[in-house]
């Protein structure tokens, strides 16, 4: 007998029937989880959304009209909550959208001044592990819209498409956020990198 399918199963959740809704959570609780950590860097806060998007995949099941595909429709919940928890948090200094996210664009999102390129990759595993505490604080800084179209694409590795579906972004806003995101990040490692690259540079030859 074949597995019934995403969208069988949220009608039958619709319709009241908890063993579907444990079925249909056991395919996505994993990716949940994850996406929420990547949003949050707080596990506590990704179990939370968790069990609050099971909650909304129940009440909302039979809103469901099948105009995206069943996961975008749970993804989409899940950045939902997350960006609810990062807008209940305290309250702290972010980037202006316009002014200081990556360098200057224009009206179609195109940089119209030089970013400084990548200085070489970390060397070791101390450098690796302190390179990806940078990103993280890096991403931190982001608002929160914008960190979601970076973890969207580039974290979580979804389409362009999907990642609309996701976020109930036109494909150019999408673009457009993708790509200050990653400008300010790009920005942010270089100048971490160089600062490491001068330190090596000044310290005393044994």
């Amino acid at each position: 007998m074949s597995e019934p399918t995403d969208a069988e199963l949220l009608r039958r959740v619709g319709r009241g029937e908890e063993a579907a809704l444990w079925l249909l959570f056991r395919r996505y609780q994993t990716r949940i989880y994850g996406m929420s950590v990547r949003m949050l860097h707080n596990t506590h806060d990704a179990e939370e959304v968790l069990q609050d998007v099971a909650l909304t995949v129940s009440r909302k099941a039979g809103t469901f009209r099948g105009e995206a595909a069943v996961s975008s429709w749970i993804y989409r919940i899940t950045m939902n909550a997350c960006l609810m928890t990062l807008r209940r948090r305290p309250k702290v200094p972010m980037l202006p959208l316009a002014d200081e996210l990556g360098p200057a664009m224009n009206v179609e999102g195109m940089t119209v001044e030089p970013i400084a390129d990548w200085t070489p990759g970390p060397r070791d595993e101390a450098d690796r592990r302190e390179l990806a505490a940078q990103i993280r604080a890096a991403a931190d800084r982001l608002p929160p819209e914008y960190r979601m179209v970076f973890v969207l694409r580039d974290v979580e590795g979804l389409s362009a498409d999907e990642a609309c579906a996701v976020s109930g972004l036109s494909l150019p806003a999408l673009k457009s956020r993708l790509h200050r995101a990653r400008l300010f990040l790009r920005k942010s490692l270089a100048d971490v990198m160089a600062e490491r690259a001068s330190r090596r540079s000044d310290a005393p030859v044994s």
